[in-house]
């Protein structure tokens, strides 16, 4: 694989920063991540910091060399994070309930797939346009899709903070998972925290991330973001991506499309044996509304069970 990548975090105005950002490499793949802790809730850089911990030592501990499900994987991974914030918040003392967003991106061989919760973003940049935005977990997200709000009023909404997916708390997260892409040449992921793309439109985002070298690039992007937004400036961080391979000629693992997956439809998909040991290449989908579940806590240690399993492998 060829490519080039960059991360960069800063505190903005806040006291403190609850964004965290990570990647980590293997011969064939690469994982990003970003997280968001949740300001209002005590915690949220615990929170943001458990979870980029957990993804990256799930995939660091894959010991095939080929992740057969990617977005199962990914999807698995935020869940096992979810459970462990708020096991970590139970053990706090006092009780708190930590909590944070999240985008995540898997690249391997040739393709990408990504899933997120909340309003931390993913944006795939080809030909100097958007071709990809994932859809935030928001209040004015869903205005913007009702054709309520344009992506700049967004912006400046007064509920423009309210969300309503996060991962920690007393509901589990519905994971928005994005459709397996084969990767062209200079094709460029940037994964940001709301800092980012409340203080910069997508043309100056374009503009800068093809001014200079991606690491300058992504650096010089964040101050501008930053000196911009002044005493109202939030936590910004980014990592970025470039890919500078050739396109792959092997077919894709899914064949999946994107879509709301949650831990009832994982954990049906685990026990049909649809998992990383399967051959199918059926896609995720969630199980109709009124299928029997078993209780929460039983849910829980089956799917951390699975998920233990699959990382021995």
């Amino acid at each position: 694989m060829k490519y080039q990548i960059a991360d960069y975090s800063l505190r903005g105005a806040r006291s403190g920063n609850q964004d965290r950002v990570a990647y980590a490499e293997r011969d064939n793949s690469i994982l990003l991540v970003v997280a968001d802790g949740l300001g209002g809730h005590e915690g949220g850089e615990l929170a943001a910091e458990l979870l980029v911990q957990r993804t990256i030592h799930s995939f660091r501990s894959i010991r095939r060399p080929v992740i057969e499900q990617p977005s199962a994987f990914l999807a698995l991974s935020i869940l096992q994070a979810h459970h462990a914030i708020n096991a970590m918040g139970r053990s706090h003392k006092p009780r708190i309930q930590p909590r944070t967003t999240c985008v995540l991106c898997l690249i391997q061989d040739g393709y990408a797939y990504w899933a997120h919760v909340g309003d931390s973003r993913l944006y795939l940049f080809r030909n100097g346009e958007v071709h990809t935005r994932t859809r935030d977990h928001s209040v004015t997200e869903k205005l913007h899709q009702e054709g309520v709000l344009t992506e700049e009023e967004m912006k400046h909404h007064p509920e423009k903070s309210r969300l309503l997916k996060c991962v920690g708390g007393p509901h589990e997260p519905s994971i928005r998972l994005g459709k397996e892409t084969r990767l062209e040449p200079g094709d460029t992921f940037l994964l940001c925290s709301d800092g980012l793309w409340e203080a910069m439109d997508v043309d100056e985002i374009l503009t800068w991330l093809g001014s200079a070298p991606l690491e300058d690039a992504v650096v010089d992007m964040l101050l501008a973001a930053e000196a911009r937004m002044g005493a109202s400036s939030d936590n910004i961080t980014a990592a970025c991506l470039r890919w500078t391979d050739e396109a792959t000629r092997l077919p894709p693992r899914q064949h999946g499309t994107a879509g709301e997956v949650d831990q009832a439809a994982l954990w049906a998909q685990a026990a049909a044996g649809r998992n990383e040991a399967s051959s199918t290449t059926e896609p995720l989908r969630p199980v109709p509304d009124n299928a029997e579940t078993q209780s929460l806590e039983e849910e829980i240690g089956k799917l951390e069970s699975f998920l233990d399993e699959y990382l021995k492998r």
